[in-house]
């Protein structure tokens, strides 16, 4: 039986709210990046800023498994490699809303670089499935 969170997501939106109720936007209001999620468990993550500073890499790309609780509404991402080499063996756990084809994930309240604690909110929709390719 295929669940109801496979499939390819592209992000709407990345934001994070500091402790004061402010919103910011790590990658710009207008980032870019999908989210995959296999029938096989695995899963890959990419967001950058939609125009990149050419001096200065910015970006989370991470891959991994992932295990998908529907009736608890959470997501488990192992991270198997990822840009940031301290991520590899972690496994974040992300609040994740299902509805229709759109996808929130809401991460809990972390230290992000020098800033104070931020709570990220990741808006994707998911992509239309590809028909079948026939084999001639």
């Amino acid at each position: 039986m295929k669940s109801i969170i496979e499939g390819t997501y592209k992000l709407l939106s990345f934001e994070a709210e500091k402790e004061n109720g402010e919103i910011v936007y790590p990658f710009g209001e207008d980032a870019i990046g999908y989210i995959h999620y296999s029938a096989s468990g695995h899963f890959s993550v990419q967001y950058m800023p939609r125009n990149q500073d050419e001096k200065e890499l910015k970006g989370i790309s991470y891959f991994g498994s992932y295990e998908y609780n529907r009736e608890k509404d959470y997501i488990v991402h192992h991270v198997e490699g990822s840009l940031f080499p301290n991520e590899e063996g972690l496994d974040k756990i992300r609040h994740a809303r299902v509805r229709g084809k759109g996808l929130q994930l809401t991460c809990p309240p972390q230290q992000w670089g020098d800033d104070e604690v931020l709570v990220a909110t990741i808006r994707f929709e998911k992509q239309e499935e590809l028909p079948p390719v026939t084999v001639f």
